[in-house]
C-alpha cells in the first residue's frame, strides 16, 4: 500500500504544479491586459493635453492680436480710419469721387471679332 500512496502523492504534486502554472499564466495575461489598457489611456491623455496646449497657444495669439487692434482702434485716428474703410464715411468738407470700372468694356473691345470666316 505504500506504493499506492506514493503514486497518489505524485499525482497531487503534479496536479498542483499544473494549476499553479495555469494560474501564473492567467495572472500574466491579466497583468498584460491591464498594462495595455493603462498605457492606451495615458497615451490618449497625453495627446489630448498636447491638443489643448496648441489650442491655448492659438487663443493666446488671437487674444494678443485683438488687444493690439483694440489699442489701435481706441485712438481717434484709428476710429477715423475704421469709419472710412469699413463704413465709407467722409468728412463734410471732403469730396468723394467714384470711378467706374470699365475693364469689362475694354475686354470686349479688345477681342478680335470673327466676320463670318472659317475657323
Amino acid at each position: 500500500m505504500s506504493e499506492e500512496n506514493k503514486t497518489v502523492r505524485k499525482k497531487r504534486v503534479r496536479f498542483s504544479t499544473e494549476i499553479m502554472f495555469i494560474i501564473s499564466v492567467l495572472f500574466c495575461v491579466a497583468l498584460s491586459i491591464t498594462y495595455l489598457v493603462r498605457y492606451n489611456n495615458i497615451r490618449s491623455l497625453l495627446q489630448r493635453e498636447n491638443e489643448l496646449k496648441e489650442k491655448i497657444e492659438a487663443l493666446e495669439r488671437e487674444n494678443r492680436h485683438l488687444k493690439q487692434n483694440l489699442d489701435t482702434l481706441s485712438t481717434p485716428e484709428g476710429i477715423e480710419r475704421l469709419a472710412r474703410e469699413r463704413l465709407g464715411l467722409v468728412k463734410p468738407e471732403e469730396l468723394v469721387i467714384y470711378t467706374v470700372n470699365d475693364s469689362v468694356a475694354t475686354d470686349t473691345a479688345n477681342q478680335p471679332q470673327n466676320m463670318g470666316g472659317s475657323q
